[in-house]
């Protein structure tokens, strides 16, 4: 089944893989020792990075209809800030504020970062690694003999069977610790299939590189959120304190 909003899915996936390596520290509900020094290496190379920017080759296969897709993203990234361009739209944070342009539609949306979206599932794949994932070593892949370089699998499945995620299957290089590639499988069997073509760290980007300048960019429509997301914010204030006061 095609998803809707198949850019939105693509921020999703990346932000839940950023976040476990460059924020919040995992915990896993049963991990192997092999997975875990993997996964521990991964996690302290990405948090040594003060940023970078990588090019990744995209399939996406949608088993029921019988239908594989390919395209390219970039993303550059630094701590919770990223730029991540992908077709016509590109998704800018500064770590507190949201801005999504729209260059076929001329339209830029803005609204809070821990609010990009009000689907359900967001949340839970923003909070993905802190929820119990089981870990496990799946092998080793062997890429140039000659030059001894070799890829490590680990796959993560969640406990939680109602999470909408099967499983996610990183490929991390042994030499480096950079993931050079990951599959993520939908319950539905829909897979996401991403490979790095391309990756530089340690940019010398300027003090705006993570915000977007709507002047900038002449006639645009803006379609601001932030507005509505504060009054729902305080609305549901109010309704807690009712609630507290009919105890």
């Amino acid at each position: 089944m095609l998803i809707p909003n198949f850019s939105y899915c693509l921020i999703v996936l990346f932000r839940s893989l950023l976040w476990f390596f460059v924020s919040v520290p995992p915990i896993f509900a049963a991990v192997d020792e092999k997975a875990l020094e993997v996964l521990d290496k991964t996690s302290a190379y990405y948090q040594g990075l003060e940023n970078f920017r990588a090019t990744y080759k995209l399939t996406i296969q949608y088993p029921e209809e019988d239908i594989i897709r390919h395209d390219t993203m970039r993303i550059t990234a630094q701590g919770q800030q990223y730029r991540l361009s992908y077709g016509q739209k590109e998704t800018i944070t500064d770590g507190e504020t949201v801005w999504v342009y729209d260059k076929e539609l001329k339209e830029v949306t803005i609204s809070e970062y821990a609010k990009t979206d009000s689907d359900v599932n967001f949340a839970e794949l923003y909070n993905l690694y802190q929820r119990g994932y089981s870990a496990v070593y799946i092998g080793e892949r062997l890429i140039n003999k000659k030059k001894a370089i070799i890829r490590d699998i680990v796959q993560l499945t969640p406990v939680d069977e109602d999470n909408n995620l099967k499983s996610i299957t990183l490929e991390i290089d042994r030499h480096t610790s950079q993931i050079h590639g990951w599959e993520v499988v939908q319950n539905e069997e829909t897979r996401y299939i991403c490979k790095v073509s391309n990756f530089v760290v340690n940019l010398p980007l300027p003090d705006t590189y993570f915000t977007f300048d709507v002047a900038a960019y002449g006639e645009l429509e803006i379609i601001d959120l932030r507005e509505s997301e504060t009054e729902g914010k305080e609305a549901g204030d109010l309704d807690e304190e009712n609630d507290s006061d009919n105890e």
